[in-house]
């Protein structure tokens, strides 16, 4: 397993912005992220990398929008 920093950004149009941080070891960041959205059908995922840097976005009902950045230590 490989250790990250992880940045959750949440942004709700009915609610403000969050964002937390913490370090995690996991084995793959994409199916982590799955994992916390499996029993969500209406869940699309992007997934791209920038900088060495793993970006999940996850898009669900009433356009709320998580971002999940995976930055390797």
């Amino acid at each position: 397993m490989k250790k990250y920093e992880i940045v959750k950004e949440v942004y709700s149009p009915c609610a403000p912005d969050t964002c937390e941080i913490t370090e995690q070891e996991v084995e793959n960041p994409e199916a982590y992220v799955r994992e916390m959205f499996k029993s969500d059908k209406s869940a699309e995922f992007s997934i791209t990398e920038k900088d060495g840097a793993v970006i999940i976005e996850v898009v669900c009902e009433a356009a709320q929008r998580h971002r999940y950045t995976f930055s390797e230590i």
